[in-house]
Parts: structure tokens; sequence; C-alpha cells
């Protein structure tokens, strides 16, 4: 098991925002959080992150605790984090925005990632390479985010809302990227609202409403669920 989160507490000041969360993902999974707006998950990401540290329980990331530390050291430790705001550099080129991600991880086991192995992946950002990042569509800055993150190297890939806001034909063409990275035996845990994406790409499923965990399966068997997709994700 790559990542075991246990009852975690989170708090955003006084505001008690997650409540005994506990979720797991194995190595070369594709594992989604799913819930409506506000329902924890983008908490749930930025607590496993550090960016947001739960006050109580345990994140274990490659069996070591991360609660507590630092995100620097957890980004070290091998874990990469797409944040829902996507957070590319506007002013740089494609290729600057990769480039200035290249970081090889302590325990990297495999092929590094390189610029030509993101052209690989996301054709259309090598026809984008000298293009300014501010200029990119919303679904373009997604690719050249994914693909900034994967420059680290990361063991474990966390996406938050990969998909929020995208044209429906460039959710088609970024979930068939993601299983992709599954057959290249990437690990991946993403946070989204947009269940038929998340059906599409995701091997299990935990689904999350006013910061508790109220549904844990596999896709199959939360495609079969109505009363949890009527009452929690409603559909």
């Amino acid at each position: 098991m790559i990542l075991e989160v246990k009852d975690i507490h989170t708090y955003y000041g006084t505001s008690h925002i997650l409540f005994d969360v506990s979720l797991s993902v194995d190595r070369g999974e594709i594992v989604s959080l799913l819930g409506r707006n506000g329902a924890g998950k983008t908490t749930t990401v930025r607590s496993i992150m550090g960016l947001t540290p739960p006050e109580s329980g345990s994140v274990q990331f490659h069996g070591e605790e991360m609660r507590g530390k630092p995100p620097y050291y957890i980004a070290k430790k091998g874990m990469g984090y797409v944040p829902d705001n996507r957070l590319i550099f506007p002013d740089l080129t494609v290729r600057e925005n990769l480039m200035l991600a290249i970081k090889i991880p302590e325990n990297l086991d495999g092929e590094p990632w390189t610029v030509d192995r993101i052209y690989e992946l996301f054709p259309l950002l090598e026809k984008l390479d000298r293009n300014l990042g501010g200029y990119l569509s919303g679904g373009e800055q997604q690719m050249l985010t994914v693909g900034r993150t994967l420059m680290g190297n990361p063991d474990l890939l966390l996406l938050d809302e990969p998909v929020e806001g995208l044209a429906p034909l460039v959710v088609r063409d970024l979930g068939e990227q993601i299983l992709k990275l599954k057959d290249m035996g990437e690990t991946i845990l993403f946070s989204e609202q947009n269940v038929k994406f998340a059906t599409m790409v995701a091997e299990r499923a935990y689904v999350i409403d006013k910061g508790m965990i109220r549904y844990q399966g596999t896709i199959e068997q939360l495609r079969e669920d109505e009363e949890i997709k009527q009452k929690y994700l409603m559909i």
C-alpha cells in the first residue's frame, strides 16, 4: 500500500471540515474521491499533501508518517500535487514550465520523465512548445499542469478536480491520457464531481459528503448503487 489515510480530522480555523476520513491507495491504482461541491474533496487532498495539515489522525506514505510534515518534504518523498487552479507560470513557455519542474526523488524506480516523454503523452503540448502558458486554453493548461507535476517523477499523483470546467472533448482526452498513465504503472488519487469521468478512469471510489466518507467500493459497485448516487452525488 503506497498511501494509507486513517481517521484524519481537519479544520479551517475553528471550522471542523473533515471527520474521521480514511482511505487507501495501492501501487498502480487509480482511485477517485467523489462528492458534491463543498463536500470536503479538496480539503482531503490538501490534508494528504500537508497544505492543510490534519489536527489528528494519520497520513502514511510508503509507511512513513506524513502528518505534520511540510509540503516540500512530502513532495521530496515522491508525492505530486495538481491543484484545481492549475497555477502554471503564465509568462513562461510550455517547455520552460516543464523544465522548471525537473526533480528526481530519493526513491525513483524506473525511467524518469522528460519533456519528450511528456510530449508523447500530451502531443498537443509539443505543438505549443514555445507558447506562453498564459495564452493556453483551460484544457491545455490542465495538460501542462499534469505534465509539469510528472516531471517531478512522483510515486503518487494527486489530482484535485482535474476536469472541472473543461469541455466534454477535453474531458474525454484527459481521461484517455490518465488511462495511459495507469498502463505506465502510475498511481493516482483524484478528487472529482464528474461521476462519468471518474467511472471511466478509476478502479475504486470513495464518496465524501459533509466531510465524512459515506461509501467505498469498486467502480462497478458504485455504478449499481443508485441510492448512494442519488443521495450524495445528485445522479
